[in-house]
């Protein structure tokens, strides 16, 4: 079993109305150091389709794209707050191994033999078999700016609409540098609740 070294970081989390958990984690040493949202989308009858933009073709994940789409999952996030680049072994067992995985929700964007995006769907951990998860949604940096990763968003809504989906959500950094939560909110998803992330660094070791 690992144990935490002088200098490691210890992390916690509290969602934004446990105000006791708060006081009880300040009060032991952590500061905030990030919000993250959960958002969601009602699924009506009608909703904007996807633009794509020009010489990009969506289509569901096939075995075969599994080298291209991790090496792009793990491009495209690297910038993001946090980032840990993941072995190969690990993201297999954690998402194409998983008993619920179902390659029709993975919606892999291509612009020739490049992967210039994509939007990796699952149900709801609930279980609600009428609530749609976007479980991650990026966009490599050459194709960014050009409305992909919105067309994306509402591709996956569509897809979980056909599937007799009533709602879709998600989780997001609040500060997010890419501005994913602005593209959310474009989309028609709203702020459901809020968790804060705390943390400090472990100060000694045990003797």
């Amino acid at each position: 079993m690992a144990h935490a070294g002088r200098g490691d970081l210890l992390r916690a989390f509290a969602y934004e109305r446990e105000d006791y958990l708060r006081r009880a984690l300040e009060e032991g040493g952590y500061r905030l150091v990030r919000y993250h949202f959960f958002m969601e989308i009602m699924l009506g009858n009608e909703f904007p389709m996807p633009v794509w933009p020009q010489g990009i073709e969506v289509r569901a994940f096939r075995p075969e794209d599994e080298q291209a789409v991790y090496e792009a999952i793990m491009e495209a996030f690297r910038d993001h707050w946090d980032f840990q680049a993941e072995p190969r072994p690990h993201w297999r067992q954690r998402t194409l191994e998983r008993d619920d995985f179902d390659p029709a929700l993975w919606l892999i964007a291509w612009d020739g033999h490049e992967v210039a995006g994509f939007s990796l769907n699952t149900w709801h951990f609930s279980g609600d078999p009428r609530y749609g998860w976007v479980g991650s949604l990026g966009v490599r940096r050459p194709w960014r700016r050009r409305g992909l990763g919105s067309a994306l968003l509402r591709a996956s809504f569509s897809e979980f609409a056909a599937r007799k989906a009533t709602r879709v959500g998600l989780g997001v950094d609040a500060e997010n540098v890419t501005g994913a939560v602005r593209l959310y909110e474009r989309a028609g998803m709203t702020v459901q609740r809020r968790f804060d992330i705390y943390q400090k660094a472990v100060e000694s070791t045990p003797g």
